[in-house]
């Protein structure tokens, strides 16, 4: 599916304006070990998001939230808004938009409250903003100790998980050239992999020409305030199922909090795409959301929670119904290794067994 990308646009606050197609699976319970979900609490919610007040205005709400949780954490949510509105963003955008890229229908679809989804200014402006404020509450299993520094924990923890499962797979990372990170975003988890992997050239790919752009303007102001040195990471606007990289050319294919964002077929692909781009002895590795955790455990319990969860991300169902390890074996890989990150998310490292 080939989709116009419009030029950047002034940031301003938006609702969704179309439905998105939700896979709905009420009619029976949507179950993982030792879980139970409640079919009628997002059946109903299924229900109530077809109405598009309703969903305009949960989504609306969520946001919201996100914005006052920014601001008490000290965050200036405003006054970075206007300072990067002052970029020639049309001129960024057109230096990293390949125009061969297509859009799948999945990522054209309403989501995270922005009407155009990723494909927006706005999404990209507060995408650092937003993570910092969603994410400041991970590290507290209770969910209600603000921290500051909770994505960069997030982050961390990542990194540490991977690891440890390389240790007991007996990878061994000091090895590693050649890492992709598949729907990077601006370059968050990207910079993450910098850090845990020293030696290694990042790459980092996503759908959304925003977002590229916004990430190399930011790659410009660090390497400007380091005197200039390069880093090794490139930005690539490309689709995270079909990366058109060599195959065989990577150590380590990583997947950070996107697969919530995707119905499980896409999921599936970018597995698949991850096991062809691997050498032997490579590893795939995915941070998500722990749906079997505690604390998400509460917020699908809690119809208040789940609602205003469910009002930013149209895919959540599918990704809950995931058999993680299962798929990743499905598409070749020979062990998976599963840590917890935090109290509400997992880090899953699969193998790609080396040749005999």
């Amino acid at each position: 599916m080939q989709v116009a990308v419009k030029p950047f646009q002034q940031a301003r606050t938006v609702t969704c304006k179309r439905r998105t197609r939700i896979v709905c699976q009420a009619q029976g319970t949507v179950s993982s070990p030792g879980r139970q979900f409640s079919p009628l609490l997002m059946g109903t919610v299924e229900a109530l998001f077809k109405f598009p007040p309703f969903f305009n205005a949960a989504a609306k709400n969520a946001r919201s939230m996100i914005v006052k949780r920014a601001e008490a954490l000290g965050l200036d949510w405003d006054g970075a808004m206007r300072d990067m509105k002052a970029q020639d963003w049309d001129a960024r955008m057109k230096a990293v938009i390949n125009p061969s890229v297509t859009y799948p229908a999945y990522y054209t679809q309403p989501f995270h409250a922005y009407s155009q989804g990723n494909l927006c200014l706005e999404a990209a402006l507060e995408v650092t903003m937003a993570a910092k404020s969603v994410h400041a509450m991970v590290m507290d299993p209770a969910g209600k100790q603000m921290d500051p520094e909770g994505d960069a924990k997030l982050r961390a923890s990542y990194s540490a998980r991977i690891h440890e499962c390389l240790a007991d797979l007996g990878v061994d990372p000091a090895s590693f050239r050649d890492v992709v990170d598949l729907g990077c975003a601006t370059g968050l988890s990207s910079l993450e992999l910098l850090r845990a992997f020293p030696g290694a050239s990042v790459r980092g790919l996503d759908l959304s020409p925003y977002f590229l752009a916004l990430g190399r303007y930011e790659q410009e102001q660090r390497q400007a305030a380091n005197g200039g040195a390069p880093e090794a990471l490139t930005l690539v606007h490309a689709a995270a199922e079909s990366t058109r990289l060599p195959s065989g050319s990577q150590d380590l294919v990583s997947v950070c909090l996107v697969c919530h964002e995707l119905p499980q077929a896409a999921t599936k692909d970018i597995m698949r795409e991850a096991f062809r781009l691997l050498r032997p002895g490579g590893v795939m590795a995915i941070m998500e959301m722990n749906p079997q955790s505690a604390t998400f455990q509460r917020i699908f319990g809690n119809p208040f929670a789940y609602t205003a969860f469910k009002s930013t991300e149209p895919w959540l169902q599918e990704y809950i119904a995931l058999d993680m390890p299962g798929a990743l074996r499905e598409v070749g890989f020979s062990q998976v290794r599963t840590r917890e990150s935090t109290p509400r998310h997992k880090t899953v490292v699969a193998l790609k067994q080396r040749s005999k």
